[in-house]
């Protein structure tokens, strides 16, 4: 029986005919990027009649194999020899750098449009074009080819019959796949409260191309009850991949277990999970460069060999697995896991490769998104994250040092930065305010920062072999990219700030209400479900994470019996001119908590500063206490919870809304009771007051979404450390006079609201 097999244009000649060495900064082909601005502002140059983003498909029959190539053109052009194939790329090297040969695997590109435009039209021969622009200049340099389709056809055939080996092996991965999951089964004997209900809700909404809000409370089995009926609907054929996304490494390692488990059960598929590079990377410093390191120099040449090795050898690829194969082949690790992402089932990884504008996987095509589903963990986690990844920020003291170092050596360098000086010095600064909101940023500051990335580009670029990184003018271009990048998408949502603290103006792009941008990256998918144990209140999260009215909500209770917690409302002040006052009764209580639940207990403050003054007043106490160190690595961490051991009796003091506050996992007697101090606000400053403002004039409780809610949700994840299966029970303390007011009462999950009031 004919098997089939479907892959763009692009993927197949990039697998055939990519070589050479990685170099992310500016030596090599990956100089060369996909503009949308730029392809854009050529197609708006076609004459009338001439067609852009041409879809195009082909089937190729290959012995028993049936190829389907699809993909996009960039343009068709008109001339009076007959039809002119146009494929468009932006570069940052300079026009006179390239040649005709410069770049083969974009000819591949362009050639097998042709082939499938004249096969389809009936050609004899056919014109193709190869536009590069210069992404700052945005100058134009065309080579054109004339083909026949006999040159064309011969072409694809030896390209096809390169790809066909590793065809087959896709092949045999996605019919292990296909096989198995029909006959997978919960790898539990049987559901937990709540979670047949989720996982139902979580089938129904990728069968039908949804998006799903679902607060699952802890104990319900999040990561199973997502992976297992997302993974069953792809027994359809409508959906073929993945994105388990989290921002914690514990919940990725969480992931992996479910799938194991689902493994051990019978299936087979294969996954993958993403590190980040300065964690990965093999080298002392992240330098993608070939002179510099083995794994990058001639990564090209070996790439493929090392994708067949491990797709033939491995179904889990995780961090160790990448790191073995990437050092038996000699490939840089981090650029392995992201080929990786373009054939296995399952994608395992942080947030920012499918949301962060500067980072996210540009690899993914409309294709292949229209075939994902996002499972994305720990949601709450998100709108913080998405405020940060979509605000950008540019300081004038950089450009400053910048114009000093390099006068007299690279005079246009030196100048550009004095023009964004300039500019950033004409900023409305308000009298005695070291924060103020802009109502613009000045008129000529885009430009002059275009031009200052070309210029920081020529310099990094035509540095010698031997010279040593500049890392201040890198650090500046790659700052002042990524401004221009938000400032692409500044819109309502984002406000203007303008900061002169140290005497240097900096201005920041900044992203209020991310719910935009969050909807516009999540709505190619084909489902979305967002999912958390503390999605609460449900109405802000769905708001802030770009919910829209149709979108499916699920709200599940706690499958816990209340019973096992033992919860109090303590009346003491935790403000900050209260704190020297109260510390003593304060570490009364928590020794208390201690003496009358005898155990390990995990104590959450507001700040390090106010952790360290209660500590050393339980100090006084005889017993053994452990606490946060701010920078903590992960090996330090790992330490820090190895502690809490099955019938130890310790106290830790962390920071709520840490590490340790989010994540932890310590079931049984590891854990016997938490107290909670303070509400978990964050402190009020020029950026959450604009959240406030703006959130009022829209009709919300302004102060709720810059304040409350965001503090409540640290207070219920640290809380939800302590009830982890069944057999737990604990108490936990909140300690405020705040949690008497209604407000919070309210935002409490019900099994907690049994408490008892301490004064």
């Amino acid at each position: 029986m004919d098997q089939e097999l479907s892959i763009s244009v692009r993927a197949l000649v990039e697998y055939v005919y990519r070589e050479g060495s990685i170099d992310n900064r500016f030596r090599s082909n990956t100089a060369l990027q996909e503009g949308t601005a730029i392809h854009k502002a050529v197609q708006k140059e076609y004459n009338e009649g001439e067609e852009k983003e041409v879809p195009l498909e082909y089937t190729y029959a290959y012995e028993e194999i049936k190829l389907h190539i699809h993909g996009r053109c960039d343009g068709v052009l008109t001339t009076k020899k007959g039809p002119k194939i146009d494929e468009i790329k932006s570069t940052a090297l300079e026009l006179e750098e390239l040649t005709e040969n410069s770049f083969p695997v974009y000819w591949a590109q362009a050639k097998g449009y042709a082939f499938i435009y004249a096969e389809q039209e009936g050609l004899d021969t056919i014109d193709v074009q190869l536009t590069y622009v210069q992404k700052q200049t945005k100058e134009k340099k065309r080579f054109v080819h004339t083909y026949t389709v006999a040159e064309l056809k011969s072409f694809i055939q030896q390209t096809i019959e390169e790809y066909m080996s590793y065809a087959r092996i896709l092949l045999h991965i996605r019919e292990q796949k296909q096989k198995t999951i029909p006959d997978l089964t919960f790898p539990f004997s049987n559901y937990r409260s709540g979670q047949r209900q989720f996982a139902g809700s979580v089938y129904r909404t990728v069968q039908e191309q949804r998006t799903l809000f679902a607060q699952a409370p802890t104990g319900i089995g999040k990561t199973i009850s997502t992976l297992f009926p997302a993974i069953k609907a792809m027994e359809k054929g409508k959906h073929e991949r993945l994105f388990y996304l989290t921002a914690k490494t514990v919940t990725r390692s969480t992931a992996e277990e479910a799938l194991r488990l689902m493994e051990e059960t019978g299936l087979m598929l294969r996954s993958v999970t993403l590190t980040a590079k300065d964690k990965i990377c093999f080298q002392e410093e992240t330098i993608c460069q070939p002179d510099y390191c083995e794994f990058a120099d001639g990564y090209y040449d070996r790439i493929n060999g090392a994708i067949v090795d491990v797709l033939m050898n491995e179904t889990q690829i995780t961090r160790n697995v990448i790191e073995k194969y990437a050092r038996k082949h000699r490939v840089c690790p981090f650029e392995f896991s992201l080929d990786l992402t373009d054939v296995v089932d399952v994608v395992i990884g942080d947030y920012n490769y499918i949301f962060d504008p500067r980072v996210s996987l540009k690899r993914l095509m409309p294709e292949q998104k229209k075939k994902t589903a996002l499972l994305i963990d720990e949601a709450h986690n998100l709108v913080e994250r998405a405020r940060e990844m979509y605000s950008a920020e540019i300081t004038g003291g950089s450009y400053k040092g910048i114009n000093r170092q390099y006068r007299g050596t690279n005079n246009e360098l030196a100048e550009t930065a004095a023009s964004v000086m300039k500019d950033m010095d004409a900023v409305d600064a308000r009298e005695s305010a070291i924060e103020y909101q802009l109502d613009d940023i000045p008129g000529q500051l885009e430009e002059n920062l275009e031009r200052f990335i070309n210029q920081a580009e020529r310099q990094l670029r035509d540095q010698n072999e031997e010279e040593e990184r500049d890392e201040v003018l890198l650090e500046c271009y790659f700052a002042t990219q990524n401004f221009l990048k938000i400032l692409g998408m500044v819109d309502e949502h984002y406000v203007y700030i303008g900061n002169s603290l140290n005497q240097h103006i900096s201005i920041k792009l900044y992203c209020i209400d991310p719910s935009h941008v969050l909807h516009q990256a999540s709505k190619p998918f084909r489902s979305n479900i967002f999912f958390s144990a503390t999605l609460s209140p449900f109405g802000y999260y769905k708001d802030m994470l770009g919910g829209q009215d149709h979108d499916y909500i699920l709200r599940l209770p706690s499958p816990y019996d209340p019973g096992q917690i033992d919860v109090s409302l303590v009346s003491l002040s935790t403000r900050f001119k209260n704190r020297q006052q109260t510390a003593n009764r304060l570490a009364e209580l928590l020794y208390n908590q201690v003496k009358n639940q005898p155990g390990n207990h995990l104590f959450f403050f507001p700040s390090y500063q106010y952790m360290r003054l209660v500590y050393e007043h339980f100090q006084s106490y005889d017993l053994d206490a452990v606490s946060q160190e701010q920078g903590m690595t992960e090996e330090r961490r790992d330490d820090f919870l190895a502690q809490f051991v099955e019938g130890g009796h310790l106290a830790g003091f962390a920071v709520l809304g840490g590490v340790f506050s989010e994540g932890v996992d310590l079931r049984g007697d590891r854990l016997n009771g938490v107290a909670i101090i303070g509400i978990g606000l964050a402190p009020r400053n020029f950026e959450r007051e604009l959240i406030k403002s703006y959130f009022s004039k829209r009709g919300r409780n302004g102060y709720d979404y810059a304040y409350v809610f965001p503090g409540m949700n640290k207070v219920l994840q640290a809380g939800g450390r302590l009830i982890r299966s069944e057999e737990d029970y604990g108490v936990i303390q909140l300690i405020d006079d705040r949690f008497l007011n209604n407000k919070y009462v309210n935002l409490l999950p019900e099994e907690w609201k049994n408490y008892k009031i301490i004064y």
